[in-house]
């Protein structure tokens, strides 16, 4: 039986890589803004929200593991990229189906979430600077990482409340209060029974330098964590318009974008 050579495929050209990447700055952004809205109704959609921090890191590990650039795992970087987005998978999923009663068992998501998203966000700003103009897609994909920021940083610190429980305390009038309780009023029997949307709320407020003062950091780690989220706002916002103010002069006569 004759074997079948099959051709070599044809490389992308630069429009497809663009259209691509287009396509994976607006599908970010649309994730996003899903799983912001399912913190928003935790009583109801905290699965759907789960689902999505699921499929975020599925799109990114995907989309910026080499294929936006037109290859696929090119060199050692884009397979261990690769590689610490499928863990980061693992570690979620073990996360979340496992007894609120183990502490422990956020560790591993919490060190490679953290990794795999200081890595995502380095990623994506070069994928943004390979854009000639700062047409919409680009812009939209700069407030995708930005709510990325966000979203993963609330995920650290939720982490961080199911390993040291009372790491977040909610300012009441009657004193300090824990944020974290199960959704039907008693004893969480897994961590995705426990309604984090406080603690993303925080993480937002932290990220922006808002600092309403409605919850309070109580343990150290959790004071770093607030800390090293409040310099990543900014910085990221710093980064993001220099890559874009320098790109504006050639969007000038030049189309919209897609």
């Amino acid at each position: 039986m004759a074997r079948v050579i099959r051709p070599p495929a044809a490389p992308a050209t630069p429009e497809g890589l663009a259209r691509r990447r287009h396509r994976f700055y607006r599908r970010l952004l649309v994730l996003c803004l899903l799983v912001m809205l399912s913190l928003a109704f935790p009583q109801t959609l905290r699965l759907a929200g789960s689902v999505g921090y699921f499929l975020i890191t599925l799109l990114t590990s995907v989309e910026l593991g080499g294929f936006l650039a037109g290859s696929v795992a090119r060199d050692w970087g884009d397979r261990l990229y690769l590689a610490l987005g499928g863990a980061n998978l693992v570690a979620q999923l073990y996360w979340l189906l496992t007894p609120e009663a183990w502490r422990l068992s956020g560790v591993p998501l919490l060190l490679i979430t953290t990794l795999f998203i200081g890595w995502s966000l380095v990623r994506l700003v070069r994928t943004l600077g390979r854009e000639p103009r700062a047409t919409r897609p680009v812009v939209v994909g700069a407030v995708a990482g930005y709510l990325l920021l966000g979203l993963s940083g609330g995920l650290v610190l939720s982490v961080l409340e199911t390993i040291q429980p009372g790491s977040f305390l909610a300012n009441t009038a009657d004193g300090q209060a824990a944020i974290v309780r199960s959704h039907a009023g008693v004893a969480a029997h897994s961590v995705l029974e426990l309604d984090f949307a406080r603690i993303n709320y925080f993480a937002f407020v932290s990220l922006t330098t808002t600092g309403y003062g409605d919850i309070t950091p109580a343990l150290p780690p959790a004071r770093m964590a607030s800390v090293v989220l409040g310099i990543a706002g900014p910085l990221y916002i710093a980064v993001i318009l220099g890559v874009l103010i320098n790109r504006f002069k050639g969007s000038e006569g030049g189309t919209s974008g897609d």
